[in-house]
């Protein structure tokens, strides 16, 4: 052996049965900021709790839901120059934003019983287009309804009992919160006959067939669900 030690291998020289290396003889060149991995590589995986983020959920559209609103409403009601009071329970089935159907009860009361003992009933049915009132739960609706007013009166002369016809425009705003709500109306009525009673020959009382008033309330939606999707009308070829 010489007597400066072994002399180093030459960077061309190797094993004769060895495979050819891949590797650079130089060594590996460092990645670029921006390269990415080639295809088909492994993509890390996001840590635990990130993610892509979710659609927010689209809301619901009133036009495809059905529910029964049940209405309690009171207020006053002008038939002369004395106010009456009135307490009305109304009670629809239908969309939430389009065609219902309706029916209402209601009582009226007047002030001066002390002269005559009146009560009136209004009694109906009809229907009411339903609207919401721009992207809130505020819906306004107009309606046309047509019943009967039974009138019950207790006189010095009896009980007495009559029945006329009866028509009802209800003008109502709702406000939604869940299913329970608070609504405002205005209502107009007219049942085609006046009243009048007379104590020797006095007019005592008397009412007039034109009503109007207002009233407020809550109302609440029972079995809110969604409607039947509509049938398209098939055109003959």
């Amino acid at each position: 052996m010489p007597a400066d030690g072994v002399a180093p291998l030459a960077g061309t020289l190797a094993a004769p049965d060895a495979a050819p290396s891949s590797l650079p003889t130089d060594g590996l060149t460092p990645l670029e900021r921006g390269t990415r991995p080639p295809v088909g590589s492994a993509t890390p995986l996001a840590p635990f709790g990130s993610g892509p983020a979710l659609p927010p959920t689209a809301p619901t559209d009133p036009r495809t839901l059905r529910a029964v609103r049940i209405d309690l409403l009171a207020g006053p009601v002008w038939r002369s120059r004395t106010t009456d009071a009135q307490v009305l329970v109304n009670l629809e089935a239908g969309r939430l934003q389009g065609f219902s159907g309706t029916f209402h009860v209601g009582v009226v009361v007047a002030p001066d019983r002390g002269i005559v003992d009146a009560i009136d009933l209004p009694i109906g049915a009809g229907f009411v287009a339903r609207r919401r009132l721009g992207r809130r739960s505020v819906y306004g609706s107009v309606g046309l309804t047509a019943g009967l007013l039974v009138h019950r009166a207790a006189t010095d002369l009896g009980l007495v009992h009559r029945v006329d016809p009866d028509f009802q425009l209800p003008l109502k705003f709702a406000w939604s919160a869940g299913r329970v709500g608070f609504s405002l109306a205005l209502l107009q009525g007219f049942s085609v006959r006046t009243r009048t009673y007379e104590r020797r020959g006095v007019e005592v009382w008397k009412r007039i067939p034109y009503r109007i008033g207002f009233a407020v309330g809550l109302h609440f939606d029972i079995g809110v669900g969604r409607a039947k999707p509509r049938r398209a009308r098939s055109r003959g070829l």
